[in-house]
Formats: structure tokens, sequence, C-alpha cells
């Protein structure tokens, strides 16, 4: 079934998918792969969400591409690594579930021509495990698959109600296009994998009110609609309260900088190839090695929210298309860079306390060089992997940015079958999650690249269950 207008959406289906984004692709293709009748929801006007806009990197231990590159890991350090960054807040049922299907979830995006790139460091991974692709590559790949696998696809509708029948199973949803409505039954399942909130400003103040203050990112869809809907049947949430937001958004509106640039926002990195973060007085707050929502947290409590990453030509050489995160000349090709071919001249240019910059950046080198220790005990680049070089080669950078709330990784506590639970412990029958909706995978903490995996991988495992329940009706 192709892309449908709202007045062809069926009476009945098997399995509804709603949200479009890396999760939801990957339930409708599974659903309609295991034999069953699919209809994929989208309520803006193009599919991709906040997945689209991310830096597209997936956290997978014990790949080929690892063991080519010479990186040794498993699922079991994986496993290890996200109970320990998540403060073993998670569940350890949903961590041990993502571990069995991560490398088929892997195997799965390459048979469908995902093109995966070096494989990097990134935040809160012991060893390299970031294998990132390019988001519309990615998208191109998922689009031609649903479309071979004959899922349904049907945009710009909301999904509103959902309906229980007399035993309590989730058994319709009523969609809205405009004014308009349509009530359709669903055998199976409905899986939601609408995304976040990042956009909602009363659930954000409801649950992580300190986090107010970031830059609201992430899809233009992301309003919280699946948890609300979920949350109306008396749904469980899992780790919204250890939502924060993502340090290095880019703040252009600083001397130096293009202040005239108005297009998306991009994700830098660079402290994790070597840079550092100063705030507006031009000195360090944080070890740089810290988490991007760790650093995220803390750049709020600077002065106006905004830290400058500052790196030089070596780091910049290591720029690299995917990860986003990684682009150090795209952003500098946007003019969202300052340059200069000394720190002194750096600061000036970004209007910042040259003495302070220039004391800073000299104490990091001698710590580097191990003249005397780091003031913020950074020894690595990041969560005790790599030596921070000092920064000593021109020209050199500085990128001001600031915090974003660019995802919501708590949401709708699930099953291992990733059917939704109430407040009882009990499962909604015929009420599926996957993805940014979905609590209990990440805890208190977030490693990068887990968000993609995590809607890969349990998106395709919804899918697949919710068609099992409608080969059981």
């Amino acid at each position: 079934m192709p892309s449908i207008d709202f007045s062809d959406c069926p009476a009945e289906i098997d399995v509804l998918v709603v949200g479009a984004g890396m999760a939801g692709h990957a339930a409708a293709i599974a659903a309609r792969e295991a034999g069953a009748d699919v209809l994929l929801l989208e309520k803006e006007a193009d599919y991709g969400g906040s997945s689209l806009l991310s830096g597209a990197t997936f956290a997978f231990a014990g790949t080929p591409q690892q063991a080519e590159q010479g990186i040794e890991d498993d699922g079991e350090q994986l496993r290890a690594d996200l109970l320990d960054v998540g403060g073993h807040h998670n569940d350890p049922a949903i961590v041990d579930l993502y571990i069995e299907h991560q490398l088929a979830t892997y195997a799965w995006l390459r048979s469908i021509g995902v093109a995966f790139q070096e494989v990097q460091l990134s935040s809160n991974m012991s060893r390299p495990r970031s294998h990132p692709a390019v988001p519309r590559q990615i998208f191109a790949c998922l689009r031609e698959r649903l479309a071979a696998v004959g899922a349904g696809y049907l945009c710009a509708t909301r999904a509103g109600a959902l309906e229980r029948d007399g035993a309590g199973r989730v058994a319709a949803v009523v969609l809205a296009q405009g004014d308009a409505e349509r009530r359709i039954a669903v055998r199976g399942g409905t899986v939601l994998a609408s995304g976040g909130f990042a956009r909602n400003d009363h659930l954000v103040q409801t649950f992580v009110p300190d986090q107010a203050a970031a830059m609201r990112l992430g899809g233009s869809g992301s309003h919280g609609d699946g948890l609300v809907m979920g949350w109306a049947l008396g749904a469980d949430l899992a780790d919204v309260g250890y939502i924060k937001a993502t340090f290095g958004i880019a703040k252009p509106d600083y001397p130096g900088a293009n202040r005239t640039y108005d297009g998306p926002r991009p994700l830098i990195h660079a402290m994790y190839r070597g840079g550092i973060a100063v705030n507006r007085t031009g000195r360090r707050f944080i070890s740089e090695a810290s988490s991007y929502k760790v650093l995220g947290d803390a750049c709020l409590t600077q002065p106006d929210a905004v830290a400058f990453q500052i790196f030089d030509a070596r780091v910049m050489g290591e720029s690299r298309e995917a990860p986003r995160t990684h682009d150090y000349a795209g952003a500098r090709a946007q003019g969202l860079l300052i340059e200069a071919n000394s720190i002194g001249a750096l600061a000036s240019a970004a209007g910042l306390d040259v003495d302070a910059v220039t004391d800073t950046v000299a104490r990091y080198n001698a710590a580097c060089e191990g003249r005397e220790a780091d003031a913020f005990g950074r020894t690595t680049l990041g969560m005790g992997y790599g030596t921070p070089p000092p920064l000593t080669e021109p020209p050199f950078y500085c990128y001001p940015c600031t915090s974003g709330l660019f995802t919501t990784y708590g949401g709708l506590r699930t099953d291992t079958r990733l059917v939704v639970t109430d407040v009882w412990g009990k499962p909604i029958d015929g009420l599926f999650a996957a993805g940014e909706v979905m609590g209990g995978f990440h805890g208190k903490g977030y490693m990068s690249g887990s968000a993609m995996g995590k809607a890969a991988v349990f998106g395709r495992l919804a899918g697949r269950h919710a068609a099992e329940a409608a080969a059981a009706v």
C-alpha cells in the first residue's frame, strides 16, 4: 500500500505506526515484512522528525567495521557502558534486549543500503563504537525499503485519542487532518514512535524545569503527542526526570561569527578531539571529557548560558562529514567559526578577555604536556579513551555555542515485547512504543549513538510484535 490520501484511509489495519522517524520506519518495515497490513502515519508534511536532524550515529559493538579498524569491543562491554552511563537506573531487561539485537540491526541497516562511515569515539564510550551515517542517505534507504515491502504511508495527519475495547485492548485510533476526523480500527497493535517533547513547554516545565532555559530543538513535531496519548491511558513513565540538554548548539550572535546565519543550528563537538570550552570570562568550567549532557547542564549555568569551544588546526584536520558533530569544516563554511593565527587574536575577535583566554590555553597545554595537573582533572578525550593534545597548531578556531534540548530520551515504560505498561506494571494490550517516546533504556545518562540505535533496534522489534499480535487475532 503506497502513500495514500486521507479520504482513502482504510477503516481497519493490522498495524498502525505513529511517527515516521527512524523508529517508525523500522517498525513499519518490520511489521510489513512479517506479513501485516501496515499504515505509517506522520503528523508533519514530511518524514524524518528529529532523526533526520540528528548526528545520525549508532552505538553498536562487535561489528565488522570495528574489527577492520582494530577496535576490540563486544556486547558485554557495551552493556556495561550503558548501565554505567545510566547510573544503573536503566531497566536492565531493556538494555539486555538491545544488546541481544543490536548486531542484527546493524546488519539489517547495511542490507538495505545504509552506508556507515569510519567508526569513531564519541560521548560516554569507553572505546570507539559510534557508527555514523548521513541522515538523508539513511532515509533514502528506509523510504526505498518501505515502498518495496508495500507499507502504506499517510502524512500531515495527526493521531489523537486511543480507544480501548471491552477487554481493555487498544483497538482503534482517531486520526485527524485539519478539521476532518476518521476512526481506524487496529487488529494487531498501534506502535507509538512519535518522538519526544522538546518543543512542548508545558511538558518541559512539568518534568525538567531546570532545562527550560535551553534552546528548543528537535523535529518540528516534537510535542509529546505519543507520550500524552499513552499517559491518558495510565501508562507508566521512565527516565523523564533525567532529561538534559545537549552541549554544542551553534550560537552565531557573537563578535566574529556569522550573525546573519538563520539556517539549521548545527551541533559541534570539537572537545572530543582535543578542544576546550571556556565561558564569557575566558575560563574553563568543566572537564571537556564529560558527557555532552553533563556539559550541557554546566553550560546553562554559565553567564548568558553560552560557551566557546576553542580548538586548533590539528582538530580541524579531523573534520568529518559524518557524524555531523565532527563536521568542523562545514561549520567553518557556514561562517559559524571565528578564526585567527594566535590565541590572543582569536580571543579578541570573539569578544573575550585576551589575557584570560591566553592564560587558560597555556595552563591547559601545560597539563597536556605533563608539566602540571589539569585544573578539572581531564586526562582523556572522553570516558577514559585517548590523550588530549595541546592546542598549539595555528590557525586557531572558536565556536560560540549553547545547550539545546534536542531529544527528550525518557518516556513510556514498556516490557521486553515493547508493550506499554501502566502505572501498576500491567501491559496495555495493543499498544507498543519505540524510539524517543520510550523510556527505560537510557537511565540517568546518555551515550552518543544510543538514541538512533534504540530507535532502530526497538522499532523493528515493536513492529514485529505488533504484527504477531495481528496474526493471532
